[in-house]
Protein backbone atom coordinates (compact mmCIF):
# COMPACT_ATOMS: atom_id res chain seq x y z
CA UNK A 1 0.00 0.00 0.00
CA UNK A 2 1.66 3.30 -0.85
CA UNK A 3 2.47 5.93 2.19
CA UNK A 4 0.44 9.26 1.58
CA UNK A 5 -1.93 10.84 -1.41
CA UNK A 6 -1.69 12.75 -3.98
CA UNK A 7 -4.55 15.25 -4.63
CA UNK A 8 -5.78 15.81 -8.41
CA UNK A 9 -4.14 18.03 -10.50
CA UNK A 10 -6.71 21.89 -10.64
CA UNK A 11 -6.41 22.64 -14.08
CA UNK A 12 -9.47 25.34 -14.03
CA UNK A 13 -8.21 26.28 -10.96
CA UNK A 14 -4.65 27.85 -11.66
CA UNK A 15 -3.14 25.53 -9.18
CA UNK A 16 0.86 26.08 -9.31
CA UNK A 17 1.84 23.25 -11.61
CA UNK A 18 5.67 23.15 -10.70
CA UNK A 19 4.66 22.82 -7.25
CA UNK A 20 2.13 20.16 -7.63
CA UNK A 21 5.22 18.29 -9.84
CA UNK A 22 7.60 18.37 -6.94
CA UNK A 23 4.95 16.79 -4.28
CA UNK A 24 4.55 13.98 -7.31
CA UNK A 25 8.44 13.73 -6.68
CA UNK A 26 8.15 13.52 -3.30
CA UNK A 27 5.49 10.69 -3.44
CA UNK A 28 7.89 8.73 -5.93
CA UNK A 29 11.05 9.30 -3.20
CA UNK A 30 9.11 8.02 -0.74
CA UNK A 31 7.29 5.18 -2.05
CA UNK A 32 10.98 4.15 -3.41
CA UNK A 33 9.02 3.91 -6.98
CA UNK A 34 11.06 3.28 -9.78
CA UNK A 35 12.39 5.43 -12.89
CA UNK A 36 10.41 3.58 -15.01
CA UNK A 37 7.00 3.96 -13.08
CA UNK A 38 7.61 7.81 -12.91
CA UNK A 39 5.20 8.67 -15.85
CA UNK A 40 2.72 6.31 -15.24
CA UNK A 41 2.53 7.82 -11.16
CA UNK A 42 2.02 11.24 -13.03
CA UNK A 43 -0.83 10.49 -15.46
CA UNK A 44 -2.32 8.32 -12.92
CA UNK A 45 -2.26 11.10 -10.47
CA UNK A 46 -3.25 14.38 -12.60
CA UNK A 47 -6.90 13.61 -13.49
CA UNK A 48 -8.74 13.52 -16.55
CA UNK A 49 -8.57 17.53 -17.47
CA UNK A 50 -4.81 17.40 -17.42
CA UNK A 51 -4.33 14.01 -18.99
CA UNK A 52 -6.35 15.28 -22.02
CA UNK A 53 -4.32 18.09 -22.16
CA UNK A 54 -1.19 15.77 -21.80
CA UNK A 55 -2.53 14.21 -24.57
CA UNK A 56 -3.46 17.44 -26.79
CA UNK A 57 -0.16 18.52 -26.05
CA UNK A 58 1.96 15.06 -26.82
CA UNK A 59 -0.15 14.37 -30.03
CA UNK A 60 0.66 12.63 -32.74
CA UNK A 61 2.68 10.60 -29.70
CA UNK A 62 1.21 9.78 -26.63
CA UNK A 63 2.01 11.23 -23.39
CA UNK A 64 3.38 7.77 -22.09
CA UNK A 65 5.95 7.33 -24.94
CA UNK A 66 7.35 10.61 -23.29
CA UNK A 67 10.14 10.77 -20.52
CA UNK A 68 9.11 12.15 -17.04
CA UNK A 69 10.98 15.37 -17.41
CA UNK A 70 9.62 15.71 -21.02
CA UNK A 71 6.48 15.76 -20.11
CA UNK A 72 6.46 18.29 -16.89
CA UNK A 73 8.44 20.87 -19.04
CA UNK A 74 5.73 20.30 -21.49
CA UNK A 75 2.69 20.51 -19.65
CA UNK A 76 4.86 23.39 -17.81
CA UNK A 77 5.39 25.66 -21.02
CA UNK A 78 1.75 25.46 -21.93
CA UNK A 79 0.44 26.41 -18.57
CA UNK A 80 3.17 29.30 -17.41
CA UNK A 81 4.49 30.48 -20.92
CA UNK A 82 7.73 32.48 -20.54
CA UNK A 83 7.64 35.98 -18.70
CA UNK A 84 9.14 39.25 -19.33
CA UNK A 85 11.79 39.44 -16.50
CA UNK A 86 11.35 43.23 -16.85
CA UNK A 87 7.75 43.32 -16.22
CA UNK A 88 7.56 40.81 -13.27
CA UNK A 89 10.27 43.05 -11.57
CA UNK A 90 7.67 46.16 -12.15
CA UNK A 91 5.13 44.25 -10.48
CA UNK A 92 7.40 43.19 -7.80
CA UNK A 93 8.25 46.93 -7.22
CA UNK A 94 5.36 48.61 -7.35
CA UNK A 95 3.91 45.98 -4.46
CA UNK A 96 2.63 47.90 -1.47
CA UNK A 97 0.92 46.52 1.95
CA UNK A 98 -2.48 47.16 1.24
CA UNK A 99 -4.97 48.57 4.02
CA UNK A 100 -6.03 45.77 6.78
CA UNK A 101 -3.01 43.47 5.67
CA UNK A 102 -0.87 41.94 7.61
CA UNK A 103 2.67 41.96 7.78
CA UNK A 104 2.91 37.97 7.15
CA UNK A 105 0.41 37.95 4.03
CA UNK A 106 2.25 41.03 2.85
CA UNK A 107 5.69 39.19 3.37
CA UNK A 108 3.89 35.76 1.51
CA UNK A 109 2.67 37.46 -1.24
CA UNK A 110 5.93 39.55 -2.33
CA UNK A 111 7.48 36.12 -2.29
CA UNK A 112 5.03 34.48 -4.74
CA UNK A 113 5.89 37.60 -7.49
CA UNK A 114 9.19 36.99 -6.46
CA UNK A 115 9.30 33.87 -7.70
CA UNK A 116 9.83 35.05 -11.15
CA UNK A 117 12.20 37.72 -11.07
CA UNK A 118 14.92 35.62 -11.19
CA UNK A 119 17.10 37.79 -8.63
CA UNK A 120 19.07 34.60 -8.10
CA UNK A 121 21.70 34.81 -4.86
CA UNK A 122 20.02 38.17 -4.31
CA UNK A 123 16.63 37.22 -3.37
CA UNK A 124 16.66 37.90 0.08
CA UNK A 125 18.13 41.52 -0.64
CA UNK A 126 15.52 42.67 -2.89
CA UNK A 127 12.95 41.07 -0.86
CA UNK A 128 14.45 43.04 2.12
CA UNK A 129 14.31 46.09 0.56
CA UNK A 130 10.71 45.75 -1.10
CA UNK A 131 9.42 44.42 2.17
CA UNK A 132 10.94 47.88 4.18
CA UNK A 133 9.42 50.30 1.17
CA UNK A 134 6.53 48.39 0.71
CA UNK A 135 5.27 48.79 4.98
CA UNK A 136 1.93 50.35 5.16
CA UNK A 137 3.15 51.65 8.37
CA UNK A 138 5.49 54.99 9.27
CA UNK A 139 6.01 54.37 12.03
CA UNK A 140 7.35 50.48 11.62
CA UNK A 141 9.61 51.89 8.48
CA UNK A 142 11.03 54.41 10.39
CA UNK A 143 12.22 52.00 12.85
CA UNK A 144 13.95 49.94 10.56
CA UNK A 145 15.97 52.63 8.84
CA UNK A 146 17.23 53.65 12.32
CA UNK A 147 19.05 49.88 11.79
CA UNK A 148 22.71 50.70 10.89
CA UNK A 149 22.59 46.99 9.56
CA UNK A 150 19.92 45.33 8.41
CA UNK A 151 19.17 42.09 6.73
CA UNK A 152 16.50 39.95 5.67
CA UNK A 153 15.69 37.79 8.64
CA UNK A 154 16.34 40.88 11.60
CA UNK A 155 14.00 43.14 9.03
CA UNK A 156 11.25 40.49 8.93
CA UNK A 157 11.44 40.15 13.00
CA UNK A 158 11.73 43.21 14.34
CA UNK A 159 8.74 44.38 11.65
CA UNK A 160 6.86 41.25 13.11
CA UNK A 161 7.13 42.41 16.44
CA UNK A 162 6.81 46.14 16.50
CA UNK A 163 3.23 45.17 14.29
CA UNK A 164 2.51 43.19 17.29
CA UNK A 165 3.57 45.79 19.93
CA UNK A 166 1.40 47.97 18.22
CA UNK A 167 -1.41 45.73 18.59
CA UNK A 168 -1.43 45.17 21.83
CA UNK A 169 -1.10 49.13 22.35
CA UNK A 170 -4.18 49.41 20.68
CA UNK A 171 -6.22 46.61 22.47
CA UNK A 172 -4.67 48.53 25.50
CA UNK A 173 -5.70 51.82 25.23
CA UNK A 174 -9.34 50.72 23.66
CA UNK A 175 -11.06 50.58 27.01
CA UNK A 176 -9.48 54.00 27.83
CA UNK A 177 -10.76 55.31 24.94
CA UNK A 178 -14.25 54.18 25.43
CA UNK A 179 -14.43 55.25 29.18
CA UNK A 180 -13.66 59.10 27.89
CA UNK A 181 -16.38 58.25 25.10
CA UNK A 182 -18.96 57.19 27.06
CA UNK A 183 -17.80 59.64 30.15
CA UNK A 184 -20.18 58.89 33.61
CA UNK A 185 -23.28 58.59 31.49
CA UNK A 186 -21.93 55.08 30.64
CA UNK A 187 -22.04 53.47 33.29
CA UNK A 188 -24.58 51.70 35.43
CA UNK A 189 -24.98 51.46 39.02
CA UNK A 190 -25.79 48.72 41.06
CA UNK A 191 -29.30 49.24 41.35
CA UNK A 192 -29.61 49.39 37.25
CA UNK A 193 -30.20 53.47 37.41
CA UNK A 194 -28.22 55.34 34.66
CA UNK A 195 -25.73 58.01 35.70
CA UNK A 196 -26.74 60.52 34.08
CA UNK A 197 -24.03 63.22 32.77
CA UNK A 198 -24.86 67.21 32.49
CA UNK A 199 -23.15 69.28 30.19
CA UNK A 200 -21.46 72.16 30.72
CA UNK A 201 -23.70 74.89 28.82
CA UNK A 202 -26.59 73.70 31.14
CA UNK A 203 -24.74 74.24 34.32
CA UNK A 204 -23.22 77.32 33.09
CA UNK A 205 -26.55 78.43 32.15
CA UNK A 206 -28.30 77.21 35.31
CA UNK A 207 -25.63 79.22 37.42
CA UNK A 208 -26.06 82.36 35.08
CA UNK A 209 -22.53 82.41 33.92
CA UNK A 210 -21.09 81.80 30.89
CA UNK A 211 -20.40 78.48 29.02
CA UNK A 212 -17.30 77.26 31.12
CA UNK A 213 -13.98 77.90 30.38
CA UNK A 214 -13.21 80.23 26.97
CA UNK A 215 -11.30 77.89 23.97
CA UNK A 216 -8.15 79.66 23.07
CA UNK A 217 -6.14 78.66 20.37
CA UNK A 218 -2.81 78.40 22.54
CA UNK A 219 -2.64 76.72 26.05
CA UNK A 220 -5.15 77.66 28.15
CA UNK A 221 -3.22 77.58 31.42
CA UNK A 222 -0.72 80.09 30.43
CA UNK A 223 -2.13 81.62 27.54
CA UNK A 224 1.06 80.64 25.11
CA UNK A 225 1.41 78.52 22.19
CA UNK A 226 3.64 75.73 21.00
CA UNK A 227 2.65 72.96 23.94
CA UNK A 228 -0.11 71.61 24.60
CA UNK A 229 -1.93 72.08 28.48
CA UNK A 230 -1.14 68.98 29.60
CA UNK A 231 2.05 69.39 28.90
CA UNK A 232 2.19 73.45 30.65
CA UNK A 233 5.01 74.11 32.78
CA UNK A 234 2.55 76.17 34.79
CA UNK A 235 0.14 73.11 35.44
CA UNK A 236 0.46 73.02 39.33
CA UNK A 237 0.29 76.65 39.44
CA UNK A 238 -2.15 78.61 41.56
CA UNK A 239 -3.41 81.32 40.08
CA UNK A 240 -3.50 84.41 42.36
CA UNK A 241 -6.86 85.76 41.43
CA UNK A 242 -8.71 82.44 42.20
CA UNK A 243 -6.43 80.41 44.43
CA UNK A 244 -7.20 77.63 42.24
CA UNK A 245 -4.76 75.32 41.14
CA UNK A 246 -3.74 74.65 37.01
CA UNK A 247 -3.51 78.51 35.59
CA UNK A 248 -2.10 81.88 35.72
CA UNK A 249 -3.60 84.84 36.40
CA UNK A 250 -3.35 86.48 33.14
CA UNK A 251 -5.73 83.90 31.44
CA UNK A 252 -8.14 83.22 34.79
CA UNK A 253 -11.60 83.96 34.25
CA UNK A 254 -12.94 84.58 37.55
CA UNK A 255 -16.41 83.54 36.64
CA UNK A 256 -15.73 80.28 36.65
CA UNK A 257 -15.03 80.45 40.27
CA UNK A 258 -17.74 80.94 43.14
CA UNK A 259 -17.25 81.02 46.91
CA UNK A 260 -19.78 78.39 48.43
CA UNK A 261 -21.10 78.98 52.51
CA UNK A 262 -18.28 76.58 53.89
CA UNK A 263 -15.43 78.27 52.36
CA UNK A 264 -15.03 75.91 49.66
CA UNK A 265 -14.03 76.54 46.03
CA UNK A 266 -15.45 74.85 42.95
CA UNK A 267 -14.98 74.80 39.16
CA UNK A 268 -17.43 73.90 36.65
CA UNK A 269 -14.99 71.81 34.32
CA UNK A 270 -12.34 68.75 35.32
CA UNK A 271 -9.54 67.79 33.46
CA UNK A 272 -9.40 65.05 31.45
CA UNK A 273 -5.10 64.38 30.70
CA UNK A 274 -4.27 62.00 27.42
CA UNK A 275 -1.24 61.25 26.93
CA UNK A 276 -2.34 59.92 23.47
CA UNK A 277 -4.13 62.95 22.31
CA UNK A 278 -2.81 65.38 24.14
CA UNK A 279 -6.34 66.66 24.30
CA UNK A 280 -8.34 67.99 27.64
CA UNK A 281 -12.08 67.41 27.68
CA UNK A 282 -14.30 69.69 29.84
CA UNK A 283 -17.68 67.44 31.21
CA UNK A 284 -19.09 70.16 33.18
CA UNK A 285 -18.72 68.05 36.35
CA UNK A 286 -17.83 70.20 39.67
CA UNK A 287 -14.39 69.91 41.58
CA UNK A 288 -14.59 71.21 45.08
CA UNK A 289 -11.53 72.14 46.88
CA UNK A 290 -10.84 73.90 50.10
CA UNK A 291 -11.04 73.63 53.94
CA UNK A 292 -13.15 71.40 55.60
CA UNK A 293 -16.72 71.11 54.86
CA UNK A 294 -18.63 71.71 58.26
CA UNK A 295 -21.65 68.64 58.83
CA UNK A 296 -23.93 68.47 62.03
CA UNK A 297 -24.14 65.19 64.44
CA UNK A 298 -22.21 62.98 61.82
CA UNK A 299 -25.34 63.77 59.34
CA UNK A 300 -24.68 64.72 55.44
CA UNK A 301 -22.33 67.87 54.06
CA UNK A 302 -23.84 70.37 52.63
CA UNK A 303 -22.87 73.47 50.34
CA UNK A 304 -24.60 76.58 49.76
CA UNK A 305 -24.35 77.35 46.03
CA UNK A 306 -25.98 80.23 43.52
CA UNK A 307 -28.58 79.16 41.11
CA UNK A 308 -30.08 81.42 38.96
CA UNK A 309 -28.64 84.41 41.17
CA UNK A 310 -30.67 81.86 44.09
CA UNK A 311 -28.70 80.54 46.91
CA UNK A 312 -29.45 76.84 47.10
CA UNK A 313 -28.27 74.30 49.48
CA UNK A 314 -26.74 71.30 47.95
CA UNK A 315 -25.69 68.14 49.74
CA UNK A 316 -22.04 67.15 48.39
CA UNK A 317 -21.77 63.39 47.59
CA UNK A 318 -18.51 62.28 49.65
CA UNK A 319 -19.31 58.48 48.35
CA UNK A 320 -18.03 57.87 52.23
CA UNK A 321 -18.06 59.96 55.71
CA UNK A 322 -14.52 59.08 56.21
CA UNK A 323 -11.88 58.67 54.50
CA UNK A 324 -8.53 56.13 55.79
CA UNK A 325 -6.15 57.73 53.08
CA UNK A 326 -3.75 60.52 54.05
CA UNK A 327 -3.71 63.60 51.29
Amino acid sequence: MPIGKIHVFDLDGGENWPAYVRLVEQFILLNDIKDNLRVATLVTHVGAPTYRLMCDLSAPDNPENKTFTALVELVKNHLEPKRSEIAERHVFRQRRQGEGESINVFLQKLKHLATYCNFGDQLEVNLRDQFVSGLRSEEIRSRLFAETTLDYKKAVGLALALEAAEQHAAKAVAPAALWAAAGPAGLQADAGERVHRVSVAKQASAAGRDDGPPRRDGCWRCGREGHAPHRCRYKSYVCEKCKIKGHLKSVCDKKNVNVCRSGLKYQNFIETDSSESGSEEFQGLYVIEGETVQNVKDGPYYCELIVENQKVLFEIDTGSKISAVTQ
